[in-house]
């Protein structure tokens, strides 16, 4: 059984009998991990506040060859993000966040651009005011790293490019903008050239420099409706996170 290091962000976390806890870890090395942790709910020398979601860690644990579910040896704090918790509005968002994470990525599928991510947002969350703009290009990066890469240049059905002065549409089963012409589909969500625009920015530009980019109303609005439904799309659900979100602020 060999032990492995790594920096990890606690995902999820469940009471597992009387006395463990059932975590879930998105890790730089080694992508989602499950595993337990023996005592969690009454140590308070191995566990104690290393354990709550959000939570940067440094993880050491020990998994089987067969990809059962790990074994946590010892969980050490690097980051708590704990001014995310006080305000709910702050853990909704984290909440997408990492939710998001966890129903797309696969277990043990390694990722390292994921978790700088997941990381980045987090630290963005907790030092900065909110604004849905985090929300939009967070998705639009994720569903990239992910392969699930809109087309927004083009329309996906003739490659035509897309015009200033016309009303085009995003296809949620072909995943990319539709032109006029193409336009068929009565699912389909309408997009702006200044909204296919804004989401192209925020999946390309570096990640220290995405506080820049700001979003017209219109383009919030289109964007909110495109990427959360496409999300819901790919899952086949609606996140419990970003309905509680969409209820808190009457979306």
């Amino acid at each position: 059984m060999p032990a492995h290091k790594t920096e990890a962000i606690v995902i999820q976390s469940m009471d597992f009998g009387e006395r463990d806890k059932l975590i879930t870890f998105l890790t730089k090395k080694f992508g989602k991990l499950k595993g337990i942790a023996k005592g969690a709910k009454n140590s308070k020398k191995r566990f104690s506040g290393t354990l709550e979601i959000f939570s940067h860690v440094s993880l050491d644990f020990f998994v089987k060859e067969n990809l059962g579910l790990a074994r946590i040896e010892s969980v050490s704090l690097i980051e708590p993000f704990s001014k995310i918790n006080e305000s709910i509005e702050k853990v909704t968002y984290g909440s997408y966040f990492v939710e998001l994470v966890n129903e797309m990525v696969g277990e043990r599928e390694e990722n390292k651009a994921i978790f700088t991510l997941l990381l980045y947002f987090l630290r963005l969350l907790n030092r900065e005011k909110i604004c849905e703009e985090y929300l939009r290009i967070y998705e639009v990066r994720l569903l990239t790293l992910l392969g699930y890469q809109p087309q927004l240049d083009k329309c996906i059905i003739c490659q035509g490019e897309i015009g200033l002065k016309v009303q085009n549409w995003f296809s949620l089963k072909r995943g990319g903008v539709v032109c006029p012409t193409c336009h068929k589909g009565i699912e389909d969500l309408p997009i702006s050239l200044g909204t296919s625009r804004v989401m192209k920015a925020a999946r390309s530009y570096p990640l220290s420099k995405i506080t820049r980019i700001k979003f017209s109303a219109q383009a919030l609005k289109e964007s909110r409706q495109i990427l959360s439904n496409f999300v819901e799309y790919q899952l086949g659900k609606r996140l419990k996170s970003l309905q509680f979100l969409e209820q808190m602020k009457g979306m």
